[in-house]
């Protein structure tokens, strides 16, 4: 029988969905790897997914439910059926949804092999048909979300390929040489094309290693910062004050309290030098 070549995507929680192909023979995989023809991740993929296959066919790989015997902790499991798993957690969940509303049930998921797909079409679909409460999930994701609507209007961001037209890019707080891999080689190609790197972060990351200028703040002074920057910015009028007016919300009693955020005001607070800020 010939090997069976199948294309895919990563399962895994993560935003990139990795290309990736299985090469398949008589419904085993032989070989896993990125995809290359994939236009983003150009056949990569991460530390965490490179060894895939040593999961799926680890001889310790739990393969079919088990229902716990005797009280939490006591480590006695038995093995029951499919059918009877789905039975016992249909039957649960009937009774808490007839004795306290389909909201006193609550999703818990966010890591594992629950991607994009599991998550987004088949997770998600089935909560909502059932009525049941939603998790708000990460801290950090429902943050970053928020601050990228409010900033372009969308919590979906321009594609990595748009920094290569760069002259300068801000990396703030991030270390996507350790944390967006498929960023940096369209980073590397602004770059090349001499787009300038600044860094903020307290931290000499990879990231901060490798940039033009890194401006070592202290931790917890990010918004100081950003308002001296602001500052600045509306002191020697470099600013669009139409169109702040018009699309933006708060700006007035934004613009009045830059007035305490003087160039020597931040870089008191930051421990940067007051050049540094101008």
């Amino acid at each position: 029988m010939s090997v069976l070549q199948v294309r895919g995507v990563c399962p895994h929680d993560c935003p990139d969905s990795c290309g990736v192909v299985s090469e398949v023979e008589n419904g085993r995989i032989l070989h896993f790897s990125g995809d290359p023809n994939h236009p983003i991740t150009n056949g990569w993929l991460c530390a965490k997914v490179r060894p895939y296959l040593d999961h799926v066919y680890h001889p310790d790989r739990l393969l079919y439910p088990l229902r716990r015997k005797g009280p939490k902790g006591g480590g006695v499991w038995e093995r029951i059926s499919w059918e009877e798993a789905i039975g016992e957690i249909g039957l649960r969940w009937r009774e808490i949804i007839a004795a306290y509303g389909a909201e006193a049930i609550l999703p818990y998921s966010y890591s594992g092999t629950l991607g994009m797909v599991q998550m987004g079409v088949s997770s998600d679909r089935l909560w909502n048909r059932l009525g049941a409460s939603q998790l708000q999930r990460s801290i950090c994701g429902a943050a970053a979300e928020m601050a990228v609507e409010m900033t372009l209007g969308s919590r979906r961001t321009q594609k990595y390929e748009d920094v290569t037209h760069s002259r300068m890019v801000i990396i703030w707080g991030h270390n996507p040489v350790s944390t967006a891999p498929h960023f940096m080689p369209h980073l590397q190609a602004a770059r090349k094309n001499g787009c300038r790197l600044v860094v903020i972060d307290p931290r000499r990351t990879r990231t901060a290693k490798m940039a033009d200028w890194h401006l070592a703040i202290q931790p917890g002074t990010d918004g100081a910062l950003a308002l001296g920057l602001a500052h600045v910015i509306v002191a020697e009028g470099l600013h669009d004050e139409a169109w702040l007016q018009a699309h933006t919300v708060g700006w007035p009693a934004l613009r009045d309290r830059l007035d305490a955020f003087t160039v020597e005001h931040v870089a008191g607070i930051t421990g940067l030098d007051a050049e540094d800020v101008v």
